[in-house]
């Protein structure tokens, strides 16, 4: 498995933490996308944005086959503007904001074909939100490619005033801070056994055994009405 962050154009080191493995689930924890995609704007006038990419390439054990995968996380955003003092003008008003994304997606072939996954974007959060994306539904065998993007962003301006006396006038900056975290993304991937070619040749004569138990109740009561 590979991941390429980026961070102003430089690449940052990575961790994926094996969080559980058991009945055919397995889920990772993606502590590289927690630190670069979580920030805030340190309570003065300043903008801050990143960027995460990550590319996993996933093997099937022998026997085995990827049936679905989702991807899910908290937001936890927080925009704070100060309220103008009692009886300044205001010069500037004070503006927070802060806005994420977010894809993921399963990928095959040499051309990195999309075949399953979902995206979401989300902008001025001040609560909390849950995520979860998914591609279920699939029978994966062969190997496939994760691919994970997101992006962070937070804007904060202080909050310009004039205060106007009898013989005096002056200004003030008051604080505007956002914040933006994702708070335990975990991918999970779901796995199952292939059935065996004699198992797909039992449920077929099963099937097969359930048609002709029909066909005879119908022909029966066909031939036991009366004439």
């Amino acid at each position: 498995m590979t991941e390429y962050p980026e961070y102003n154009g430089n690449t940052q080191a990575q961790k994926v933490t094996l969080l559980s493995h058991a009945g055919g689930v397995t889920k990772l924890g993606m502590t590289s996308l927690a630190s670069s995609l979580s920030m805030d704007t340190q309570g003065t006038s300043t903008s801050n944005g990143d960027l995460y990419t990550g590319v996993f390439d996933i093997s099937v054990r022998n026997g085995y086959r990827v049936t679905g995968f989702s991807f899910a996380a908290t937001l936890v955003g927080v925009l704070q503007v100060a309220e103008a003092p009692p009886g300044a003008s205001m010069v500037q008003p004070g503006n927070a904001r802060n806005s994420g994304s977010m894809e993921a997606s399963a990928l095959t072939g040499p051309h990195g074909q999309r075949i399953a996954g979902e995206s979401f974007r989300q902008e001025s959060l001040d609560g909390t939100q849950n995520i979860l994306l998914q591609g279920m539904g699939l029978s994966l065998t062969d190997p496939f490619t994760m691919f994970i993007s997101g992006m962070s962003y937070v804007d904060a301006q202080l909050g310009q005033y004039r205060m106007n006396g009898p013989d005096y006038s002056f200004d003030v900056s008051l604080p505007a801070y956002a914040s933006y975290r994702f708070v335990n993304p975990t991918l999970t991937i779901f796995t199952s056994p292939v059935p065996e070619p004699g198992t797909y040749a039992m449920l077929l004569a099963g099937l097969a055994l359930c048609g002709a138990a029909g066909l005879r109740r119908r022909r029966g009561a066909r031939s036991g009405a009366p004439a």
